[in-house]
């Protein structure tokens, strides 16, 4: 027959005079999932999550930490960083473990994938100089250079000086 073990839930703030959930300094922690959302627009929804020795705690956001990036966390399993806070333990954000993309030093920026989609609300724009490409909801698509317009919606419309077709 399989033992089971309890683990230690901190929901609250400690009394006065009793150690800290997880004690000084930073800790690593992986959120398991939402505890509680709050009922008022203005509270933030706690998080259970399992520090690197294994307990289960109760945790709620740093002020300027998204929700959603947290859930977010949660969905990819990330490493999120813990600490003790007045209130409990608070999720002070993520531990970054690969590069986030950046040009290189001659200004390239390289994506490599096997599937790229970009999405916009509204529209989707492509600019270097003298050529642009954008993208509108309902289908229109313009194709501007210096010496091309294309203008697609329901009617394709060719303004050039020279046009050539294979």
């Amino acid at each position: 027959m399989a033992r089971s073990r309890t683990v230690q839930q901190s929901a609250a703030r400690p009394a006065r005079g009793e150690a800290k959930p997880l004690g000084p300094g930073l800790h690593p922690g992986v959120v398991e999932m939402i505890a509680a959302r709050g009922e008022e627009s203005d509270a933030r929804p706690a998080f259970q999550v399992r520090s690197s020795d294994g307990r289960r705690l109760l945790a709620t956001l740093a002020a300027g930490v998204s929700p959603a990036f947290i859930e977010e966390c949660m969905r990819e399993g990330r490493t999120v960083v813990l600490a003790d806070a007045p209130g409990g333990v608070a999720i002070l954000g993520a531990l970054q473990t690969a590069s986030a993309p950046a040009p290189d030093a001659q200004g390239t920026l390289a994506l490599d994938a096997r599937h790229l989609r970009l999405r916009a609300r509204e529209t989707l724009e492509l600019e270097v100089p003298g050529s642009s490409l954008r993208i509108e909801p309902g289908g229109a698509v313009r194709i501007e250079g210096d010496r091309l317009v294309i203008d697609m919606a329901a009617l394709v419309r060719i303004f050039s000086a020279r046009v050539e077709l294979p």
